[in-house]
């Protein structure tokens, strides 16, 4: 893929990305294949999916980007992991599709494991160390050293 830019060391699987310039991929990834990185605004220098070192990311994950989405250095995410920057408003009284655009950058600071089929949601972000149960859906912040789990996501206990 023309302009993607990647560290040495680093394993990728059968990806897919229309707009390569805008993903950063760190040294020494495991990337499986299947997954599928989406760029909203490839012209805007500011919207990008910038993955760390040492990171590790399943099968048949999803990055749905139009505002910015970090993953940190030495992470584990899980096969079929949906990350998603991107929602709607939905004032009662408009139809759906006509109601603007909501974003809100994710990021995932280091030493986190995300379990598989979770997914992530806009302005969210996940402290160092924090623990995601799979099938989660996380729509708020989770702070560092903690596992969350469920649908929403919620408190489960302290990383020991």
């Amino acid at each position: 893929m023309r302009g993607l830019q990647v560290k040495k060391g680093t394993r990728l699987g059968n990806i897919s990305c229309e707009w390569p310039n805008n993903l950063f991929i760190g040294s020494d990834c495991d990337i499986q294949n299947n997954v599928d990185f989406r760029i909203g605004s490839p012209f805007n220098n500011d919207c990008t999916i910038t993955i760390g070192d040492r990171v590790f990311i399943g099968r048949c994950c999803e990055f749905v980007c139009s505002t910015e989405i970090t993953i940190g250095n030495d992470c584990f995410i899980a096969s079929n992991t949906t990350f998603n920057d991107t929602g709607h408003e939905y004032a009662k009284h408009t139809i759906i599709k006509n109601q603007p655009l909501t974003t809100g950058k994710i990021t995932i600071e280091d030493d986190v494991w995300i379990g598989t089929s979770s997914v992530l949601l806009q302005g969210i972000t996940i402290g160092k160390g924090a623990i995601i149960g799979a099938g989660s859906v996380v729509n708020k912040s989770i702070p560092e050293y903690e596992v969350w789990a469920g649908v929403p996501a919620r408190f489960i206990k302290k990383r020991i």
